[in-house]
């Protein structure tokens, strides 16, 4: 009997981070969900790359991560082409044809041991229904004698109901016809079998053949919510203190997560940091076209040398031992910072603010309800991924004094922990140079209420973390290497509604070096206007607000002179929001096949 879901569920947290925005999830949508013909478009180009890393199967029983190379409809196809599915039906087939010669005669009558085993089965129920007739008289009995003779009588019938039950055994040939009532109901077991894996087979290859008309809706993921991405239909706020996040980070020491003993050496020098702040979801992922209960049925057959499943084991080692089931995603991340922190210590040119894999806006914030300084994380997925933050967090001091260490033996396949396999696409750097365990394991807070139970096949020894001398980190603005510190100028954007000319208030403002490296990304206050160093050189910057258009254009600081640029943004109907996939639940699968 296979384990309930919930009891299969299994929290895995996803060591690159990664982040996404909203246009992209929206592209996985059914197209009947999808209002805008234009996104429909983009979806027959992007949604593909999104479904796949997504739909990415865990092969370590901790850690999830994207890894195209492994995906579920790629295996779930290799599943149904590989099941037997043409044998069973084809032996059926045969049994159907080769009607029961027991129960009926050649001219498709009832036999006579069939008649008789009806009879004497009528027979035998009627003495059933007798002795239940007679129980219910014996709380109308007034004295001894009239329950005396209710006994007598009740032994009676139980004498009649044996006897009947043996005519019914032998002159009404009982175990035969039931042999072969049996074999027939098996065969329609087996029938229903064939249908359910028929089906699902149908529906797969059907989703499948639309790649071109209805953007192949095998990459469509139902979410659940469905409107997560439109407002706060199940997001939940947290704050956690910067005790509880030292409290998480010593627990990660000594818990049993396999985690590698490398990144659990270093020692976080984080006293700035008060608290952080951030909006959480679980939001489920149903896919139309996977059905894992035909693989469930004592019908399905499996011949291949690599199993399905062993019901336990997560691991490269089955062909599906878990699949993806739902996502854990933030949103509005914000680092509170010590009130001693000042602006100039932020707004440095010459650093990058890190906190753990995530790089931060190299602007402070000050909530003016309460006066607290914060951080906001770069959520620009194109800055993200840009070459010049990949060229910038090699030449920080972080990834120089870390990465022999820490780095390579983290994509070191362990001797406790299995490898995923190699991404498609080539990894970033940004997400990779840095892990920051606070962050990391803040994530187990966000746990479903209800406790899961993940068996094992045997217990986990503790990881023991290799003894070396711990790796000190000082604090979170890091120095970007350079031989000579660039000269720049003081740069101030102020942006306005081309309407009405009202200052755009929190656009967010990303820049990008085109004759170098550097990269900035900041927002503008109450007045529409924001102010910030920016090195000598080409750059191209771009503006982004909901409700306006996206603005694209280019400037150059040709010396140490301060310079003002003006930007005003068009009315347009347009959402940007950025989460941030921290970890996913997986369901693990039971054995398979289960005989």
């Amino acid at each position: 009997m296979s384990q309930s879901s919930m009891e299969n569920d299994l929290p895995m947290i996803c060591p690159s981070l990664r982040v996404y925005e909203n246009e992209e999830l929206e592209l996985l949508k059914p197209q009947s969900l999808l209002n805008d013909d234009q996104k429909k478009a983009l979806s027959i180009i992007k949604k593909q790359n999104v479904a796949y890393e997504l739909n990415s199967v865990p092969i370590s029983p901790n850690f999830w991560d994207l890894n195209p190379n492994n995906s579920l409809f790629d295996i779930y196809r290799d599943i149904l082409d590989k099941n037997n599915l043409k044998n069973l039906e084809e032996n059926l087939d045969k049994v159907v044809n080769n009607q029961s010669t027991i129960l009926y005669d050649s001219k498709n009558a009832e036999t006579k041991e069939f008649k008789n085993y009806k009879k004497y089965r009528t027979a035998y129920e009627e003495t059933i229904n007798n002795i239940a007739s007679h129980l219910e008289l014996f709380d109308g009995l007034d004295n001894d004698e009239e329950k005396n003779n209710w006994n007598d009588k009740l032994v009676s019938l139980n004498n009649l109901k044996e006897l009947a039950f043996s005519e019914w055994k032998i002159k009404g040939s009982k175990d035969l016809i039931e042999k072969e009532l049996g074999r027939i109901n098996k065969t329609s077991d087996a029938d229903l079998y064939l249908a359910m894996a028929q089906n699902a087979k149908n529906i797969f290859d059907a989703a499948e053949k639309t790649d071109v008309i209805n953007n192949s809706s095998i990459h469509d993921i139902n979410f659940i919510p469905y409107d997560f991405m439109e407002n706060e239909s199940g997001w939940n706020s947290m704050r956690i203190e910067k005790t509880e996040l030292d409290k998480l980070f010593q627990e990660a020491k000594t818990a049993n997560e396999n985690l590698p003993a490398e990144i659990l050496s270093i020692d976080y020098d984080e006293s700035i940091i008060e608290a952080v702040e951030l909006d959480y979801s679980f939001v489920h992922l149903k896919r139309n076209w996977f059905n894992k209960n035909f693989m469930m049925s004592d019908w399905f057959e499996w011949n291949e040398t690599k199993k399905i499943s062993d019901g336990q084991t997560i691991s490269n080692d089955f062909k599906l031992p878990a699949f993806p089931k739902t996502m854990i995603l933030i949103k509005n991340l914000k680092i509170v910072l010590n009130s001693s922190i000042t602006n100039d210590t932020v707004n440095n040119p010459n650093q990058l603010i890190y906190f753990g894999p995530l790089i931060m806006k190299q602007q402070l914030f000050v909530n003016k309800n309460n006066n607290q300084k914060f951080l906001k994380a770069v959520t620009n997925v194109r800055t993200i991924k840009s070459d010049q933050l990949n060229t910038l967090t090699r030449k920080t001091a972080i990834a120089e004094n870390t990465k022999s260490s820490v780095q390579n033996d983290f994509i070191e396949k362990s001797a406790v922990q299995p490898e995923a396999e190699s991404l498609k696409a080539t990894p970033n750097v940004a997400f990779n140079n840095t892990i920051n365990m606070n962050v990391l394991n803040s994530a187990r807070n966000l746990r479903p209420v209800t406790t899961i139970i993940t068996p094992q096949p045997q217990p986990i020894k503790p990881v023991q973390p290799n003894p070396v001398a711990p790796i000190k980190i000082p604090g979170i603005f890091i120095p970007i290497t350079y031989p000579v510190q660039p000269t720049g100028a003081n740069v101030q954007f102020k942006v306005f509604d081309k309407i009405n000319n009202d200052p755009v208030y929190k656009c967010s403002i990303s820049i990008k070096g085109t004759n170098n490296s550097r990269i900035f990304e900041i927002e503008t206050n109450e007045i529409g206007i924001i102010s910030q160093v920016i090195p000598i050189g080409e750059y191209s910057i771009e503006l982004r607000i909901d409700d306006y258009a996206v603005l694209n254009q280019n400037f150059s600081v040709a010396n140490t002179t301060p310079l003002n640029l003006e930007y005003r943004l068009q009315r347009e109907e347009v959402k940007f929001k950025s989460f941030f996939l921290i970890g996913m639940i997986c369901e693990r699968m039971p054995k398979i096949p289960i005989y």
